[in-house]
């Protein structure tokens, strides 16, 4: 949409949405000197899920000097995730310190509420203004290479011009749906996720207590991220059509997935939740460019990968630091991003979800699922996948190269059994 829009104050930067994503890009350009403005539609804190944090994730963390607060806030420390199916046939535990780098054995289950209000409270620290409550309402190319954008807050509505533009709005996709982005899905499949937090959850034991549980099922899968003082974020990833046959009933859909799996149906048997039940939808999908000029896209603004890895907020952060670099790259020249640097900065950032998009179909796919729960030791193939797990994408040539090979075992799992087969999939 392109729209003439009043012109009144200019600035540096404009960042839409407050969560890690735009918070982590605040910090870097006001740090570097820019002026960065951050409009946030909600205010802070708020509730948010994705609650499971990477350890290659923690290096900005450190960076921005957040760490030491994340020590103090009282947040479960995660050392790994388990991998289970639904009917117990199958368990596979990764630890991080058998599959990472010194100085990444751990990292954090948050409460988002919480853990994105401290990254919007640096991001202020660091010289970023922060508008809450603030509803983008226009957003057009204006003249001299500049954006405008108008914006409905506290004080009003506000019109203002922009050199630069970082898109931090989540699934809204604000920029993308403005300019008119092509947007397409990255599996055919459409899924929804129902989810709330609940008390009594049982939990694993010692270092274990902390991990991420997955539970697979025919149909899809569940999610279990233990948070502080007993809380539990569970939810159910299952086809939209599910839910529509139900129509809509999401209790109803909930409660018989948990029930109809042995290994759900234990832990939450004397589980109580804290809050209604919610869902999301539209699940895998991405927009063709992350840039365009003066804009720029950052985590899911630009494209949500399936959360089965726990990969969205240090998707959100990394993107948005490149983001910042990108930008801070550019300001001297006073002029936009060219097509190539376009084009670098979109392949870098889908170079990242298209790692995890790969090992997220074969985890879908029952072969593939088959040969990730008992994955060969030959080429260290499981160290490999551990990486991903544990979060690093700039996997040197010879882990690409076995993962390139852990999918082909996938693709002959499905005519011989090269892993032992699980009935509860076929």
């Amino acid at each position: 949409m392109i729209s003439d829009l009043p012109e009144s104050e200019t600035r540096d930067v404009v960042i839409i949405g407050g969560g890690p994503a735009g918070s982590v890009a605040g910090a870097y350009l006001a740090r570097a000197g820019m002026r960065p403005l951050l409009l946030e539609k909600e205010k802070f804190p708020r509730f948010v899920i994705g609650e499971s944090l990477l350890p290659y994730g923690n290096d900005i963390l450190k960076e921005l000097g957040v760490w030491p607060e994340l020590e103090k806030a009282g947040f479960i420390k995660k050392y790994g995730a388990d991998f289970s199916t639904g009917f117990t046939e199958r368990f596979n535990r990764y630890w991080f310190r058998q599959a990472l780098d010194a100085g990444y054995e751990h990292t954090f289950q948050v409460d988002r509420a919480a853990f994105d209000d401290i990254l919007l409270r640096n991001a202020r620290q660091s010289g970023c203004e922060v508008v809450e409550s603030a509803h983008v309402t226009a957003l057009a190319h204006s003249a001299k290479d500049m954006i405008s954008l108008s914006y409905d807050g506290p004080n009003g509505r506000t019109s203002l011009t922009t050199s630069w533009l970082v898109d931090a709005s989540g699934r809204n996709g604000i920029a993308g749906r403005f300019l008119d982005i092509p947007k397409y899905p990255t599996r055919q499949m459409k899924m929804v996720a129902i989810y709330s937090h609940f008390q009594g959850v049982h939990r694993n034991s010692g270092d274990a207590a902390g991990h991420t549980v997955i539970v697979r099922f025919k149909s899809g899968w569940s999610w279990l991220i233990p948070l502080a003082d007993g809380k539990t974020s569970v939810g159910i990833v299952i086809p939209a059509d599910t839910l529509r046959e139900a129509q809509g009933d999401l209790k109803s859909v909930f409660d018989h997935h948990v029930s109809s799996h042995p290994d759900l149906a234990e832990r939450m048997s004397r589980a109580e939740g804290l809050m209604p039940l919610r869902a999301t939808a539209d699940y895998s999908w991405r927009f063709k460019s992350f840039a365009s000029g003066r804009v720029l896209l950052t985590g899911d603004a630009a494209g949500f990968v399936d959360p089965i890895f726990s990969s969205g907020v240090m998707l959100a952060m990394k993107s948005a630091r490149l983001a910042a670099n990108t930008i801070l790259a550019a300001r001297n020249r006073q002029t936009g991003l060219d097509s190539g640097e376009c084009r670098q900065y979109t392949a870098e950032v889908a170079g990242w979800m298209h790692l995890y998009s790969r090992i997220i179909r074969s985890f879908y796919e029952r072969a593939g699922f088959e040969i990730f729960m008992h994955p060969l030791p030959y080429f260290k193939i499981p160290r490999s996948i551990g990486y991903l797990v544990g979060g690093r994408m700039d996997l040197p040539a010879a882990q690409r190269l076995r993962l390139a090979v852990f999918s082909v075992l996938c693709a002959l799992q499905r005519f011989f059994n090269l892993a032992p087969p699980i009935r509860s999939l076929r």
